[in-house]
């Protein structure tokens, strides 16, 4: 296929007064265009249109539905030029505008998709279809209010837009924990007749989310037994199996995050790791997703090691003075942002699909007293520091965790609640949270007569929370990394767990399989936190009693 922007500067780099305008007879131009896409002969359809663009380079309708028919065509770089073309013909086209947006859409370029789009809205007015997209590419770039705006605006346009309220519905309820309306939107949206996979993908999520979960699992047997490429119903398949201790099917469906928009990159220039002998091979492991997900993936590490691996470990920055301690016989540094090239090892794999060749049973985690080591000159320091205060049992706490987009109201409980733990006699309680929390602290001490130490420098610095975590007696948080932290430690921690908890907590049971020294507090169908706290206190009481 030609070049498009080579092909007419080939042409028409000579002096001209003004560009050309386009003929009279445009739409006569364009019929027989027309006419074989309706048929659906594309081939003709094609043939027309490079034609009629070397004959009228100045049509810009022609350039626009070049493009068009090269971009379903996959021919993505040609489809860029005559959109392009287009675009220096006829500056105002909203649909060249879309179409060259909706293509950067398609190749993940979000910026450019955005430009792209608004101009469109700028120069063809209000628009549900370009609304709905500019919408998805905002969802794709992580701004979820901005995409719901776009996704209200598509639908007070076109009120039986279903794709439109399937797409709202999904980042009210998923992103920004909208329990009724995001999920009324999805329903909204099977009224309609909304079409394709992605609205049961949707509905499914919501049952999940309310505990109904074998009928999600039914939706995702069934979507994927008719399309198995299907990437999102796949890895939402995975974390109900892997909630349910089905590693081994579990973790071959989790592989399916990396076929979804924003997955890590892999590195180049390394074979993948396909869990075959690594002795006297160098293996690149490299970084995914959060802090407590990259801590948690790391028990792996000591596996490798036994398998006489030269490991290279990159890792978040937070992390690589813990890491570096902890796995000494690892090369283990900082990444710098998504690693970009493993040419100078033999293998590479994501952190995050170690599990799926080494903890492919429940018997395959190991009962281990702790993976990571925090600094023993810094752990006496918190000791002593700690020792100063008059309780006989020191507990660390942590009482918010996540992010609207990673279900912070189902992980978090709000601090008032903890007022009847807090007051338990002969407990000193240590702030673990890694948000700024002193005027939440000082507004319970003032209301409640409760108190909570926060030292600020322990949390500043990750290698130093883990040395005032293994310090103290013991930790209770909600679903935060600090659960990971502790777990990993070796610290006894109780951690509380919402009714449908994320995966790694598994659905049933007072343990997890990630960390032996942990245990699981969870919130029953229909019970507050409060009741979940209240037996907490109890325990907590009595472990006081007995220090």
């Amino acid at each position: 296929m030609f070049d498009a922007l080579r092909r007419w500067f080939a042409r028409e780099a000579r002096p001209h007064a003004a560009p050309a305008a386009p003929p009279a007879n445009a739409d006569k131009l364009l019929a027989p265009v027309a006419s074989a896409l309706q048929s659906g002969d594309e081939a003709e359809a094609l043939r027309l249109l490079e034609a009629l663009t070397w004959q009228h380079p100045e049509l810009a309708e022609a350039h626009c539905a070049l493009g068009e028919l090269l971009a379903r065509r996959g021919e993505t770089d040609e489809a860029r030029d005559s959109f392009t073309l287009a675009l220096h013909f006829a500056p105002g086209s909203a649909r060249a505008h879309y179409a060259l947006g909706t293509l950067e859409l398609s190749q993940h370029h979000i910026p450019a998709a955005v430009r792209s789009i608004t101009q469109a809205l700028e120069h063809g007015g209000p628009n549900a279809a370009m609304y709905n997209t500019l919408g998805a590419a905002h969802a794709e770039a992580g701004d979820h209010v901005e995409a719901v705006a776009c996704f209200r605006k598509a639908v007070a346009i076109a009120p039986d837009f279903a794709e439109a309220h399937s797409n709202l519905g999904c980042v009210l309820f998923r992103e920004l924990e909208e329990q009724d309306e995001g999920p009324a939107a999805i329903e909204r949206a099977i009224e309609l007749g909304a079409r394709g996979d992605a609205v049961w993908v949707n509905r499914a999520m919501v049952w999940h989310r309310r505990g109904e979960i074998d009928r999600a699992l039914a939706v995702y047997d069934d979507l994927l037994a008719r399309d198995p490429g299907m990437a999102q119903a796949r890895l939402n398949r995975a974390l109900i199996r892997l909630a349910r201790g089905d590693f081994a099917a579990g973790w071959d469906d989790y592989e399916a995050r990396r076929s979804l928009p924003g997955a890590a990159p892999t590195p180049a220039g390394a074979g993948e790791w396909d869990g075959d002998d690594l002795q006297g091979r160098s293996l690149l492991v490299y970084p995914e997703q959060g802090l407590g997900d990259e801590i948690m993936f790391a028990s792996c590490i000591p596996d490798l090691l036994r398998m006489e691996a030269r490991c290279a470990l990159r890792c978040n920055p937070k992390l690589e003075t813990l890491f570096r301690r902890s796995f000494p016989a690892a090369d283990v540094a900082r990444a710098h942002g998504p690693v970009s090239s493993a040419a100078q090892w033999d293998r590479a794999i994501s952190i995050a699909s170690l599990p799926r060749f080494l903890r492919r049973s429940r018997a395959a985690f190991p009962a281990h007293g702790a993976y990571l080591h925090a600094d023993p000159a810094r752990v006496e320091h918190w000791r002593a520091r700690l020792g100063a205060l008059p309780g006989r049992l020191k507990v660390g706490l942590s009482w918010r965790g996540g992010l609207p987009s990673t279900r912070r109201n189902l992980r978090s409980i709000p601090l008032p609640d903890w007022v009847d733990v807090l007051r338990i006699p002969g407990v000193d309680f240590v702030s673990l949270q890694y948000t700024d929390s002193t005027r939440e602290i000082e507004e319970l001490s003032r209301e409640s007569d409760v108190t909570i130490h926060e030292w600020k420098d322990a949390i500043a610095d990750y290698d130093e929370t883990a040395a005032l975590v293994a310090a103290l007696d013991l930790v209770i948080s909600v679903q935060t990394s600090v659960v990971h932290l502790a777990g990993a430690l070796g610290a006894r921690t109780w951690a509380l767990i919402p009714e449908v908890p994320e995966w790694r907590y598994g659905e049933h049971g007072d343990t997890m399989p990630w960390y032996p020294s942990v245990t699981l507090w969870r919130k029953q169908r229909g019970e507050e936190w409060v009741c979940v706290l209240a037996r907490v206190a109890r325990a907590l009481r009595e472990r006081a009693g007995a220090a």
